[in-house]
């Protein structure tokens, strides 16, 4: 199945840190007790066979079982150490799961947590290897649908800019004076070159196109902190920097419809007690983490999402 999912002998040893000969061997096994060929070479890669093809999805139940199995010992054995792989993406990474992920430790002592970022094709991938995925909006790749998902909160974007920037070129009083602005534009997976806008009355999207582009949420919000343009971002990612007056909303009256923050999980790990404690906690103590508690002593920053101006409905 890892040969399958990634293509080729060489990428399955190097994703999952296997020695590339004892993949061939095994696989060369494998043919020899079924007594049929399951991969051809076509090009550069290793296609399945149609055996191969009739094998996978048996060859995916049989670790799915493994997995099921392993969760139903892992219920039995609180006091033992365990270990919990965690997905998101960059956006969330540090300033809404890097803290959750610290005080999640912090409850749960007997759990050793690794916290990926990747971006949503990887955080998707069968191969990925992880238990569950936190992720901000609807996901649109379609092995998500094979995913148990729980919202636990939701969020608004808006346009933001630096204070010296609105000083030297004004403030737009409406969507359509955009047009007349620098731009900072985000082409990353979660930043759309359409940016959806509605004051409750009227609804907009407006095509953004700029000087400036990334497709780094980190690099398009540094950009925009540097004075280079207006920026599209969800609030809870510049809640720092409004708190700094790095950055100021604009047409503070726009927003984008609330998005969804979820929790997703194979569907077959709906058992894993580690995944239902991560769940339950996430749902119970998440209510605008915005900033990351670098040392024991800070106090992680919240931004309730019913705060007037925070622009973040209430979960």
């Amino acid at each position: 199945m890892r040969i399958a999912d990634c293509g080729s002998l060489s990428e399955a040893a190097r994703r999952h840190g296997a020695a590339k000969g004892s993949l061939s061997h095994q696989l060369r096994r494998l043919e020899s007790e079924l007594g049929a060929e399951l991969f051809q070479r076509r090009g550069g890669r290793l296609a399945p066979t149609s055996a191969g093809i009739a094998l996978l999805p048996h060859a995916r139940e049989v670790i799915q079982a493994c997995e099921r199995a392993e969760d139903v010992v892992t219920a039995q054995r609180a006091t033992t150490r365990s270990h919990l792989r965690i997905g998101t993406t960059d956006e969330l990474g540090t300033n809404l799961m890097g803290p959750l992920a610290v005080e999640f430790g912090r409850d749960h002592p007997a759990v050793n947590i690794e916290l990926l970022i990747l971006g949503a094709a990887s955080l998707f991938h069968p191969d990925s290897g992880i238990d569950c995925a936190l992720y901000a909006g609807d996901p649109t790749d379609p092995a998500a649908a094979n995913m148990v998902a729980r919202r636990f909160s939701s969020y608004v974007s808006r346009l933001y800019a630096a204070p010296d920037y609105l000083a030297i070129r004004g403030h737009p009083a409406t969507p359509e004076d955009l047009g007349r602005h620098a731009l900072v534009v985000n082409r990353s997976r979660s930043g759309s070159t359409q940016w959806a806008l509605s004051d409750g009355t009227r609804s907009v999207v407006f095509h953004a196109d700029g000087r400036i582009a990334s497709n780094d949420n980190w690099m398009t919000k540094l950009c925009v902190v540097q004075g280079q343009g207006i920026g599209y971002f969800p609030d809870f990612f510049v809640a720092d920097e409004i708190r700094a007056d790095a950055l100021v909303p604009v047409l503070p009256g726009w927003t984008s419809d609330p998005s969804p923050l979820l929790v997703l999980h194979p569907a077959h790990r709906i058992a894993n007690p580690l995944i239902k404690a991560l769940t339950r906690f996430v749902g119970s103590r998440f209510d605008g983490y915005t900033s990351f508690p670098y040392r024991r002593s800070d106090r992680p920053d919240r931004m309730p999402l019913d705060r007037p101006g925070s622009g973040a409905p209430a979960a």
